[in-house]
C-alpha cells in the first residue's frame, strides 16, 4: 500500500487509571504508513511525552491486531492414507511390549496432527476399552511423557494447560506467561481463554489478576481481554526500528520491559522471535527442555516450518542439528520427530 495510507492506531488517555474501560474512551490517530516508526509516533502522539502507558497503549493495539488471518507453516501435517484403527493397535501393542516400545508411540504420534491422534485415541478405547492418555502416562515418564501428553491437546488447550501451570501455586512462572500471553493474537486469546474456563471451571481474567501485580498485571489483563477497536482497513506497516526497543528499556524494567519486548519482536516478526527463543534454549551443553518443548509442541502446527527457517538464518545452524547435539534419548527423537526435518 501507498505512503498515503494511514494507521489507525489507539491512543487511550487513561489507561493505567481505568483498566476495566480500556478502549472504550479513545482518540484515533492517522499516521503516515510510510513515516512509521513507533518511537516517532509515540514522541508525536497529541503533542504528549513519551510515557510508560502511551507504550503499553500502542504496544498492546498492534498486538491485538495482528493474528485472525495468519498463515499456517506447519511441519506436521495430516497424514495420508491414515488408519485410526491400525495406528491404535500399534500403540497399544507398543505399551504392552516389555520396557515399553516408546520409538514407535514416537513415531506415531509425531507424525500426525492432533485431530488425528484424537481419532487413535477414540479407536484405541473401543480396541482396549481403556483410556489411551491413561494407558500412555502409566506406560511413559519424565520429559517424554510431557512431549507426548502435549500433543494429545489442542494448541489452544495446551496453552491453557501451560499458563494454568505457570500461575497455580507458590510463585509465577512469568516468563512462560509472557511468552504466551504477548505472542498470541486476539483470536487465539479468545479461544484460549474459552478452554481455559473448559478445562479448569476458572476465569483465566481472574487468576491473571490475582497472580501478578502493579502495571504489568494491566498490561496482560489488557492483552487476555483482547478489547480493542478494530481498525478501519487494511494497514501496511513498515520495520519497527531499534529506537522502539531501547525506548522501552529506557522507561521500564523487569517483566513489563519484558511484555513490551515480546510485543514488539512479535509485531516485528513472530517466527523470528520463536527461533530466538529456541536459540537460547539450546546455548548450554543441555537444552533448556521446558523452553524447547513448549515451543515445538504448541507452534509444530501453526508455524514450525517458518521457524526452522528464521532459526537457520539467526543461527547459520540448522534447527534439527542444534536440536540433535543439546538433546538425547527419546526425548530427542520426540522433539526431531515435531521438527520434521533438516533444513
Amino acid at each position: 500500500m501507498g505512503g498515503e495510507t494511514g494507521i489507525c492506531a489507539i491512543c487511550l488517555r487513561n489507561y493505567m487509571q481505568n483498566l476495566p474501560v480500556i478502549f472504550q474512551h479513545h482518540t484515533l490517530l492517522s499516521i503516515p504508513s510510510s513515516d512509521f516508526k513507533i518511537t516517532t509516533a509515540l514522541l508525536k502522539l497529541s503533542g504528549q511525552t513519551f510515557t510508560m502507558s502511551l507504550v503499553s497503549e500502542f504496544l498492546g493495539q498492534l498486538s491485538l491486531s495482528l493474528g485472525s488471518s495468519e498463515s499456517k507453516y506447519p511441519t506436521v501435517v495430516p497424514a495420508s492414507n491414515f488408519d485410526p484403527d491400525k495406528d491404535a493397535a500399534r500403540i497399544e501393542t507398543a505399551i504392552k511390549t516389555k520396557g515399553v516400545d516408546e520409538a514407535t508411540i514416537i513415531d506415531v504420534l509425531t507424525k500426525r496432527t492432533y485431530y488425528q491422534r484424537r481419532e487413535i485415541a477414540f479407536a484405541y478405547e473401543r480396541r482396549a476399552k481403556k483410556d489411551m492418555i491413561t494407558a500412555l502416562k502409566a506406560a511413559l515418564s519424565g520429559s517424554l511423557e510431557t512431549v507426548i501428553l502435549g500433543l494429545l491437546k489442542s494448541t489452544a488447550q495446551y496453552d491453557a494447560t501451560e499458563i494454568r501451570g505457570s500461575i497455580k501455586g507458590l510463585g509465577t512462572d512469568e516468563e512462560t506467561l509472557i511468552e504466551i500471553v504477548c505472542s498470541r493474537s486476539s483470536s487465539e486469546l479468545v479461544e484460549i481463554k474459552t478452554v481455559y474456563k473448559e478445562l479448569f471451571k476458572k476465569d483465566l481474567e481472574k487468576d491473571v489478576a490475582g497472580d501478578t501485580s502493579g502495571d504489568f498485571a494491566k498490561l496482560l489483563l489488557a492483552l487476555v481481554q483482547t478489547k480493542r477497536a478494530e481498525a478501519s482497513s487494511v494497514v501496511d506497516y513498515e520495520k519497527i526500528d531499534e529506537d522502539a526497543k531501547e525506548s522501552i528499556r529506557k522507561e521500564v524494567n523487569g517483566d513489563l520491559e519484558m511484555s513490551f519486548l515480546t510485543l514488539v519482536d512479535c509485531f516485528e516478526n513472530k517466527q523470528l522471535y520463536f527461533a530466538t527463543r529456541l536459540a537460547e534454549a539450546m546455548k548450554g551443553k543441555s537444552a533448556k527442555e521446558k523452553v524447547l518443548t513448549r515451543i515445538m509442541v504448541s507452534r509444530c502446527e501453526v508455524d514450525l516450518m517458518k521457524i526452522r527457517s528464521e532459526f537457520k538464518g539467526l543461527t547459520g545452524k540448522s534447527l534439527f542439528q542444534t536440536i540433535s547435539a543439546h538433546t538425547k534419548g527419546d526425548y530427542q527423537k520426540a522433539m526431531l520427530g515435531l521438527c520434521a526435518g533438516d533444513d
